[in-house]
């Protein structure tokens, strides 16, 4: 089987995304459908900008890393989700109530790997972010860390446009 990458052609830049890549945003996506805020709404489009905003899908797996710092306290995977922001969804999620029972170090590693379970985690916060801040806005902003973030969230809907090309292209669903 040969290897491929997908080039996507816009009016300023031309953008390759992997197999491995478009592999990445598929789990990402399937699992974001499983996972509705109180709304009923899921966030597959969402999650999927913010895995190529935070991650190129899985390109860079380690961000916000110094040197002399753990690697705990990196933001780390597919969703460059911290160790406590993660442990702070297990204490409000009970399907994710197991990641308690585990270290920092063993967390830091499933972060990086487990693509699934990035999504799972990225999602309910996703959710949770909409209950407490309601707008769009601030949802998109609030998983970078902050209220209001113009920077971030131009990045995510310049991503956002992306994914929408790949789904419109029947790449990913």
């Amino acid at each position: 089987m040969r290897l491929f990458t997908i080039l996507l052609l816009s009016s300023l830049s031309l953008f390759a995304i992997t197999p491995e890549q478009l592999q990445v945003l598929q789990t990402v996506r399937d699992i974001a459908r499983t996972i509705p805020d109180r709304t009923g709404e899921t966030y597959e489009n969402t999650l999927s900008a913010i895995c190529l905003t935070e991650s190129s899908a899985g390109r860079d797996l380690i961000g916000d890393f110094k040197e002399d710092v753990a690697i705990t306290k990196a933001s780390l995977g597919v969703l460059q989700i911290q160790v406590a922001t993660a442990r702070y969804i297990s204490d409000r999620v009970d399907d994710l109530s197991w990641i308690k029972g585990i270290s920092d170090a063993q967390l830091a590693n499933k972060l990086l790997v487990d693509v699934k379970l990035s999504a799972q985690i990225a999602a309910h916060y996703l959710s949770l972010l909409q209950k407490q801040r309601g707008r769009y806005f601030n949802i998109v902003s609030g998983y970078n860390g902050g209220m209001v973030n113009y920077p971030y969230y131009g990045r995510v809907m310049k991503n956002m446009r992306l994914v929408k090309r790949l789904v419109a292209q029947g790449v990913i669903t």
